[in-house]
């Protein structure tokens, strides 16, 4: 089982007050970077970030990109998208679950805020197109042909 992948900022010039912030420009590896039916290509995003200090915590804001793959909803074929979501996390000493993320000797880790960030912006049920027709169309129609279609009741 490989260690989880880890990106630590270390924010003493914050807390010294040398610098007003730090940008951090990478590519991230996630840990286990899909959920059911969906996942990061290759578990690599790129992460544009700016950690600035906050009044004893640490707020990251910028962005995840990367692409995405899945199943296509109807037909089951491989889709891809374009993974982008905006990231605005909070770090502090004493985190709270599930809401801030841990400071560890004035140094963050963003690697599971990034992971948890391309998480949600994974895509719940994708189509390969908007008139995909699915694997059996004359059996299971969808969009207008299964509206223009009877319903059948057991009488």
């Amino acid at each position: 089982m490989n260690k989880p992948q880890r990106l630590i900022v270390d924010c003493a010039r914050l807390e010294a007050g040398s610098v007003d912030r730090i940008e951090v420009v990478r590519q991230c590896h996630l840990d286990d970077p899909g959920v059911q039916g969906a996942a990061v290509v290759d578990g690599v995003v790129d992460l544009e970030v700016t950690v600035r200090g906050a009044g004893g915590a640490y707020v990251a804001v910028g962005r995840v990109a990367g692409t995405w793959t899945a199943e296509c909803r109807r037909c089951l074929e491989e889709v891809r998208g374009p993974l982008e979501a905006s990231m605005r996390e909070v770090f502090e000493w004493e985190p709270t679950e599930g809401e801030t993320w841990p400071i560890n000797d004035q140094r963050i880790d963003l690697a599971p805020a990034a992971r948890e960030t391309a998480m949600l912006a994974l895509p719940l049920a994708p189509l390969c197109s908007e008139d995909c027709a699915g694997p059996v169309p004359e059996r299971f129609p969808t969009g207008p042909a299964a509206a223009a279609r009877p319903l059948i009741t057991d009488v």
